[in-house]
């Protein structure tokens, strides 16, 4: 007979996790946590080449815009607006202001407009400022290492000077400070003719996976094709460069006087920029994001 002690119960048969059901739980919880943590690397990733691109596109969008602004007031105030000495009542004045009148164009009051244009460079003269006095302005293209013309590799750099123009000193022999830059430009075409693109520099330096800068980007023609400046007339075609006022024909397409059946009425800005070499590397893609901006400006003064 079993007799059970007083206050004796019997407990029911307990039983904790087993090792197998232990190690499965673990293994989901790590498969879940390393889902998220590489989502998380992914967002992070992500992230750092968005803010190289807004970067890039914020830099290089305060030049663009200058640019613009600058080209703007190229030919203000000109030779119709002001009595240059030796010469007759304002609105006479003649177009040709670098042969035939050269008093025009060395009269530092008389702001030519263009003076030279290549898809390397780009010379006028205007106010500007608008604070009344006629400046000179270029805008260059140098290679990476800091030739112009530009001959050797990019990345390169778009150079700016601004001068006020001297009295009685032609147009293409007026003083330069370049004072303002853009780095890291890849494009440096120089098409022949009327063509789109081509001749773009090698890109020089090597991807973060050792593959060539050239060999890479070379898939992509207009990268270091595109031309950095080009010109267009009234019609919208392109106008083939280089041009610069020592010549008439040269005046004729630049100052675009009356009767002139083709002539440069805007001039467009294109830029690619590559981001930095050691900062701005994609960590997902290992290449170096390029970002174009490109800007218009009409000559409103021609």
């Amino acid at each position: 007979m079993n007799m059970k002690t007083l206050g004796q119960t019997s407990l029911p048969s307990q039983k904790g996790f087993s090792l197998l059901e232990l190690v499965i739980v673990c293994a989901i919880l790590a498969i879940v946590l390393g889902s998220v943590f590489s989502g998380i690397d992914l967002a992070s990733q992500r992230s750092q080449a968005e803010q190289t691109k807004v970067g890039l596109t914020q830099e290089g969008r305060e030049f663009v815009d200058e640019f613009e602004r600058d080209l703007h007031q190229a030919g203000f105030p000109n030779c119709r607006m002001i009595k240059a000495p030796g010469l007759g009542a304002a609105p006479n004045c003649p177009p040709d202001y670098s042969l035939a009148n050269a008093n025009v164009a060395t009269y530092s009051g008389v702001a030519v407009g263009l003076v030279a244009l290549s898809n390397t460079e780009v010379i006028f003269e205007g106010d500007v400022d608008g604070d009344g006095i006629v400046d000179t302005v270029q805008y260059r293209l140098l290679d990476s290492a800091g030739n112009f013309p530009p001959t050797g590799t990019c990345p390169c750099t778009i150079q700016r000077s601004q001068m006020q123009k001297v009295n009685g000193t032609m147009p293409l022999a007026q003083p330069t400070t370049f004072s303002q830059e853009l780095q890291n430009v890849i494009n440096s075409g120089v098409p022949g003719g009327t063509a789109q693109y081509g001749g773009g520099l090698l890109i020089a330096g090597n991807t973060a996976w050792g593959a060539t800068n050239s060999a890479y980007y070379a898939a992509f023609s207009t990268v270091k094709d595109f031309p950095v400046f080009q010109a267009y007339d009234q019609t919208g075609a392109i106008v083939a460069l280089p041009l610069d006022n020592t010549t008439p024909a040269g005046t004729a397409l630049l100052a675009c006087p009356p009767g002139s059946a083709q002539c440069v009425k805007s001039i467009r800005l294109t830029i690619n920029l590559l981001a930095n070499a050691i900062t701005g590397v994609d960590q997902k893609t290992k290449d170096r994001p390029v970002t174009t901006l490109v800007g218009d400006a009409r000559l409103v003064n021609n």
